[in-house]
């Protein structure tokens, strides 16, 4: 694992700007496995992973749906798994396929299938330091193959 950045950011704003420039990196088939509290800002980081993809329509939490779809230059394919009781429940949502898709996956609360996830992969945790201020920290996995 190889850290690519550890900042804070100020404001919602400053946090969806960290992912549109992130998105400027990310190539079909990568997955961004985000990690923090409730509030902490994973939703409006997939909000800026949306934006810099230049993906259709603004992304929105799937808190019920599970998974939103937002087609753009790269698809992207957004997973919230805050209500996801056991891992046998991703396997019926088609995960292996989405896997193997050609767009890019974001997953909040990706500690719930972390043991499932590829080595391949960015890893974002969002830490609240106060009401304003969220520390960002973003690592990218190694595929041992590569």
């Amino acid at each position: 694992m190889k850290q690519l950045l550890l900042t804070d950011s100020m404001s919602p704003d400053e946090t969806e700007q960290i992912a549109v420039e992130l998105a400027s990196a990310l190539k079909p088939g990568d997955i961004v496995a985000l990690y923090g509290d409730l509030g902490s800002g994973k939703t409006c980081f997939v909000r800026g992973l949306a934006r810099g993809l230049n993906c259709s329509r603004p992304a929105k939490s799937p808190s019920f749906s599970i998974i939103n779809e937002y087609p753009g230059n790269i698809p992207l394919y957004h997973f919230d798994l805050y209500r996801l009781e056991n891992t046998a429940q991703i396997d019926e949502l088609g995960w292996t396929d989405y896997l193997e898709s050609d767009g890019i996956l974001a997953i909040e609360w990706a500690e719930k299938i972390k043991n499932m996830l590829p080595i391949k992969r960015f890893d974002i945790y969002l830490n609240i330091v106060d009401p304003q201020i969220r520390r960002l920290e973003i690592i990218a996995g190694v595929d041992p193959g590569n």
